[in-house]
């Protein structure tokens, strides 16, 4: 195993493992396999239909009753297996009513690592909605 791929593996694992904080990047690792734009799709299993959507990195999209933030996007190099792996973090949005006031309540139900190659790995597991990590791109 190469230097920069031992301290690629151990960003991942120190990253997943450090939950919402934010991790410092090693300075040997390669920046620019980090991407701006993550490609997700949704399924929707009540109506059966999917969606692509891109979504910038720190960018938050509603899809329906939940929210998509994607925090990290990281591509393989070209001369490794393709992969793709997304930070995502998934909240869920309900509505209270207090009185006669409306007020949307966001809770957090998914945070981690989606992997384009093995989807059951590291999975969102909601009722309605499905969400997989097709890939990442800069714009």
């Amino acid at each position: 195993m190469t230097k920069n791929n031992l301290l690629i593996a151990l960003f991942f694992l120190f990253s997943s493992a450090a939950s919402a904080q934010e991790v410092a990047i090693p300075e040997d690792l390669e920046i620019a396999r980090f991407s701006n734009i993550a490609q997700l799709q949704i399924l929707n299993k009540t109506t059966a239909k999917t969606s692509l959507i891109e979504i910038r990195t720190g960018q938050e999209v509603e899809f329906g009753s939940i929210t998509v933030a994607v925090r990290k996007c990281w591509q393989a190099p070209l001369d490794q297996k393709p992969e793709s792996k997304i930070l995502v973090e998934v909240s869920e949005v309900k509505n209270e009513k207090n009185g006669e006031e409306i007020s949307k309540q966001k809770t957090r139900i998914f945070y981690g690592w989606l992997f384009a190659s093995s989807p059951s790995v590291s999975g969102l597991e909601h009722p309605i909605y499905d969400i997989v990590a097709m890939g990442c791109k800069n714009k």
